[in-house]
C-alpha cells in the first residue's frame, strides 16, 4: 500500500522486520565501541535465544526432567553418601556428637515480636503454645521430639534432602509430619530452572527405579503467614512435601551435606582403616620380598608361595605359630610397620573442622586450657548455625503449616554445668530480678517457698519487688544520722528518676 503526501510524492511504509532489527541492533550495541576502535573489544554477539529465556537459573542438560533418578547429573550418589557416613568412624563418631548436642538443647514456644518490636506476653497466647507444645512431644505420631529431631539431623548431615510428608486426617488437617527418606526424592525444574509453581509436579519419589508419587508445592513461601488457628484447623497451603535442604548452591538442584563436603578425606580415612584392619585379618608382615634359595626354578617358587599364603592367609591362630622355611631364604622388608602417624590426626582435623566438632579425642594429648577453649569455640561455631537451621524449619512448621503464625520456635541457651558457676549465675538472676526465689529452686529439684513467687531486686536496705516504687522507709533515727549531697536522704535519692530504687520493667 502506497501512501501520497501533499507535495504529490509517494512514499513506502518501513517493513515490521527491517524496525525490528534495527532495534535489536541498537538495543545490544555498546556505547563507544566501533569498529574503528583501535583494539577494541568490538560488539557481542546478539543472543541465539529468545527473550523468554532471561532470568534461567542454570545450564540445565535439555531433558532434565526426564532423567528422573535422584542426583541423576550430581558426581556423587545418595547411596554413596550414605554407605560413607556408615562405614567411616571417625565420620560416624562426629555426626552422632553432632546429634547429641543437638538433643541436649531444650527449646520453648513463645510469641514471635510485634513489627513494632514488642513482644507479646506468652499468656495471651497460653492456648496455642500449649497446642503447638502437644503437637511438637510427637511430630510425626511414632517418634518424640528427640527421636524425630535426630533423624531430621541424620538426612541434613548426610545427603542434605530433608523431606517431610504432610499426613492429613479425614477431615483434612495436618495431623503428622512424617520424615521421608530424602534419596528418593527427585526435585524437578521449571523452563527457568526453579521449581515449578502449584499445581505443577515440584517433586517425585522414585520407588524400585520409577516415578511413584508426585508432590507439589504450596502457594506461599518460607516465613509467610496467616492468621493464627489451633494446629490443624486450616489448611494454610497446599504443600504435599516439605523438601528443605540445607546448604542450597546455584546450578545445583540438590543441597550439598558435609559428609559430601570431605568425601575425598573420608574417602582415605576408610581405605586407611581398612589397611590397618588387613594387618590383624589378612597378615601382619610389612610389605616386603623374599629371596628363594639358589636354584629354585619358577614352578617351586610357585608352589612355595601359595603354600605360603595358606597358611597365614585370613588364619589369625597360625601366624602366632613357627614357621619353617628352606634353607637360604631370605626376608627384606620394604616399609617399617606404621599402624598410626601423624597423617591420621591430619585426616581427624579435617573431619572434625567440617562439622566444627573439637578434635580433641582423636589428637595428641595438648594443655587443658587450650582443649576447652577450643572445644567450646568448636561448639558455639559448629552448634550455633545448625540450631538455626532447625529454628528455620520448624518456625515454617508451626506458622505457615500449622496455622500458629503468632508463635515462633526457640531453643534455650545452655545452663552453666560447673556447680560453682551455676550457683553464682543463680545467685545474680534473683538479685536482678531476672528469675524468683522457687525458680530456681525448682531448677535444682527443690520445694518451692511461700512468697517465692515475686521477682525481687537486691539493693542497699534489702530485697525490693520490682513492682514497688520506692523502698520502705527507714527509721526516723537511722534518717537523721545518714546524710547527703543534696540534703535528701539516701532513700529519697535512690527512688528518684534514674536512682537504684526506680521502677524496673521487664
Amino acid at each position: 500500500m502506497s501512501l501520497t503526501d501533499s507535495a504529490g510524492a509517494r512514499s513506502r511504509p518501513i517493513p515490521k522486520s527491517i524496525v525490528t532489527r534495527a532495534l535489536q541492533g541498537v538495543r545490544y550495541a555498546i556505547t563507544g565501541v566501533a569498529p574503528d576502535t583501535w583494539f577494541g573489544p568490538m560488539q557481542p554477539l546478539a543472543p541465539m535465544a529468545p527473550a523468554e529465556v532471561a532470568g534461567r537459573r542454570f545450564d540445565y542438560p535439555t531433558g532434565y526432567n526426564l532423567n528422573y533418578g535422584p542426583r541423576a547429573y550430581e558426581p556423587v550418589s545418595f547411596a554413596d553418601l550414605r554407605a560413607l557416613a556408615d562405614n567411616c568412624d571417625i565420620l560416624r563418631l562426629v555426626i552422632e556428637t553432632r546429634k547429641d548436642q543437638i538433643e541436649a538443647q531444650d527449646w520453648d514456644i513463645r510469641p514471635r515480636k510485634q513489627p513494632d518490636g514488642t513482644r507479646p506476653r506468652a499468656r495471651q497466647f497460653a492456648s496455642a503454645i500449649a497446642a503447638a507444645k502437644s503437637f511438637l512431644a510427637c511430630p510425626d505420631r511414632e517418634h518424640d521430639f528427640a527421636q524425630w529431631t535426630r533423624a531430621i539431623a541424620e538426612e541434613m548431615f548426610v545427603i542434605d534432602a530433608t523431606s517431610l510428608y504432610k499426613r492429613r486426617d479425614r477431615k483434612g488437617r495436618v495431623c503428622a509430619f512424617e520424615i521421608i527418606d530424602g534419596s528418593t526424592i527427585a526435585p524437578r525444574i521449571d523452563a527457568w530452572g526453579r521449581a515449578p509453581q502449584p499445581p505443577d509436579v515440584a517433586y517425585q519419589q522414585i520407588l524400585h527405579g520409577v516415578p511413584a508419587a508426585d508432590y507439589a508445592r504450596g502457594s506461599g513461601f518460607p516465613g509467610s503467614s496467616a492468621p493464627a488457628q489451633g494446629p490443624g484447623l486450616a489448611q494454610m497451603t497446599s504443600d504435599e512435601l516439605i523438601y528443605y535442604p540445607r546448604n542450597t548452591r546455584p546450578g545445583h538442584v540438590y543441597g550439598q551435606s558435609p559428609v559430601e563436603q570431605i568425601i575425598l578425606t573420608a574417602n582415605i580415612v576408610l581405605r586407611r582403616s581398612l589397611h590397618q584392619l588387613a594387618y590383624y585379618t589378612d597378615g601382619n608382615l610389612t610389605d616386603a620380598v623374599f629371596t628363594a634359595p639358589t636354584g629354585w626354578t619358577g614352578d617351586q617358587i610357585h608352589a612355595w608361595q601359595t603354600f605360603w599364603d595358606s597358611l597365614f592367609e585370613g588364619n589369625l591362630r597360625a601366624r602366632r605359630h613357627g614357621t619353617w622355611v628352606p634353607e637360604g631364604t631370605k626376608y627384606v622388608p620394604l616399609k617399617d610397620i606404621v599402624l598410626k602417624d601423624a597423617f591420621d590426626e591430619y585426616l581427624a582435623r579435617i573431619v572434625c573442622f567440617c562439622f566444627s566438632v573439637s578434635p580433641q579425642p582423636f589428637v595428641a594429648q595438648v594443655n587443658r586450657a587450650t582443649a576447652e577453649t577450643a572445644k567450646a569455640q568448636a561448639t558455639e561455631e559448629g552448634l550455633g548455625p545448625v540450631l538455626a537451621w532447625f529454628k528455620r524449619l520448624f518456625d515454617q512448621l508451626l506458622q505457615r503449616h500449622l496455622g500458629l503464625a503468632e508463635l515462633e520456635f526457640v531453643w534455650i541457651d545452655d545452663r552453666e554445668m560447673d556447680p560453682s558457676s551455676a550457683d553464682t549465675i543463680d545467685v545474680a538472676d534473683v538479685k536482678a530480678g531476672i528469675r524468683t526465689i522457687n525458680e530456681v529452686r525448682m531448677s535444682r529439684g527443690l520445694d518451692p517457698l511461700p512468697g517465692g513467687d515475686r521477682l525481687m531486686v537486691a539493693t542497699g536496705a534489702g530485697y525490693v519487688p520490682i513492682t514497688q516504687t520506692t523502698k520502705p522507709q527507714a527509721p526516723a533515727a537511722k534518717l537523721a544520722k545518714s546524710s547527703h549531697v543534696d540534703g535528701a536522704s539516701p532513700v529519697q535519692s535512690e527512688a528518684r528518676p534514674g536512682g537504684r530504687g526506680s521502677t524496673l520493667h521487664r
